[in-house]
């Protein structure tokens, strides 16, 4: 399938797999702590292998469960985005999150490994014209509409990674000041997220 997303989309398409057992061994892990985001853009050009350990940024430490004081992202927001505190609040508590932490995610699954290994989800960089042909797809083969998160904090790890495999749903983000500087998610593209059945559905 992640064949059939670059012949489609170009290279900023890989699958991703949460606590993979196959070949784990075998994949890279990262060499200093990051962001999700970064992890994405490095997973882009070869597979990564992650634990939420690994993970140095608010954002991303409570998008997979391991940072529950709010409060205190609520804060970093606020300072940084002079957004409402209010309305931080309300995304913030919109935005989903992983239960529990996961041992590892696989990023970066490419056609060899995807032979033996059934990603989870893909995550997607695309053009908005590339977004709409595929939400004129989706709406057409699957009966459904995406989930637009319109939230310009967590696109990547929130709104996009954790959103698509807690909803089993094709979400889109338009990004985020991180993802823009550290997943080099250009000014032209937005952030999609589809569940490998929604993919196998779509392009079988």
């Amino acid at each position: 399938m992640i064949e059939v997303l670059k012949e489609k989309y170009g290279p900023y398409c890989l699958g991703l797999k949460i606590d993979c057992r196959e070949k784990e061994t075998h994949i890279p892990a990262p060499q200093a702590p990051l962001r999700f985001c970064e992890a994405v853009r490095l997973a882009f050009d070869k597979p990564l292998l992650i634990k939420a350990e690994d993970l140095n940024c608010p954002g991303s430490k409570r998008s997979m469960g391991l940072f529950f004081e709010d409060e205190t992202l609520m804060k970093n927001i606020h300072q940084e985005s002079g957004i409402d505190p209010g309305m931080i609040r309300k995304a913030v508590n919109d935005i989903p999150r992983l239960d529990k932490p996961p041992e590892s995610i696989l990023l970066g699954i490419d056609e060899e490994m995807e032979k033996e290994i059934r990603p989870d989800l893909f995550i997607l960089f695309l053009q908005p014209a590339r977004v709409m042909e595929l939400m004129k797809l989706y709406a057409l083969k699957l009966k459904q509409f995406p989930l637009i998160r319109p939230f310009s904090f967590m696109s990547v790890c929130g709104n996009v990674f954790v959103s698509t495999y807690k909803n089993r749903d094709f979400c889109i983000s338009f990004g985020c000041p991180d993802s823009r500087k550290y997943a080099g998610l250009a000014d032209d593209l937005v952030v999609a997220g589809i569940p490998y059945e929604s993919c196998v559905a779509l392009f079988s």
